[in-house]
């Protein structure tokens, strides 16, 4: 009992550690499907980018759909409160200052939000921005 109890001591330990030193905070990156290289183009992005409305306040877990490219603006705990013209600066950030080709995900509002480029074989637009207009 008295081993099982240090075993179970030191594993508590352990797992304090790892986690107080990993990070949950998202950051810019190039990644994406296994199938962007060969269904998603970047016109298709682009133009999912561009259907978000600049005037519109956007504060959920939103997602325009272009062809075979999804534009998801998503963020872990709250969201802040992001107009549609800010939101398409924050998505073309991944062409044009990481540089990715095609998918990939730009980390912003201190690392608690992401705005993601990335292959979608069936999706339609999800999210309902509509709270607001500038």
């Amino acid at each position: 009992m008295a081993s099982s109890l240090k075993l179970f001591s030191l594993l508590a330990i352990l797992l304090v550690i790892f986690l107080g030193s990993s990070s949950c905070a998202k950051n810019d990156n190039c990644n994406g499907s296994g199938l962007c290289g060969s269904r998603v183009n970047q016109a298709d992005c682009r133009r999912a980018i561009s259907r978000y409305t600049d005037g519109t306040i956007y504060n959920g877990f939103t997602s325009r759909v272009s062809g075979h490219c999804t534009a998801i603006f998503r963020c872990d705990g709250n969201y802040p409160s992001v107009s549609g013209a800010v939101l398409k600066q924050q998505f073309l950030h991944v062409y044009e200052n990481q540089p990715c080709r095609l998918c990939g995900s730009h980390a912003f509002d201190g690392g608690n939000c992401e705005a993601t480029l990335n292959y979608c074989g069936n999706c339609r637009d999800s999210g309902n921005p509509n709270v607001g207009d500038i």
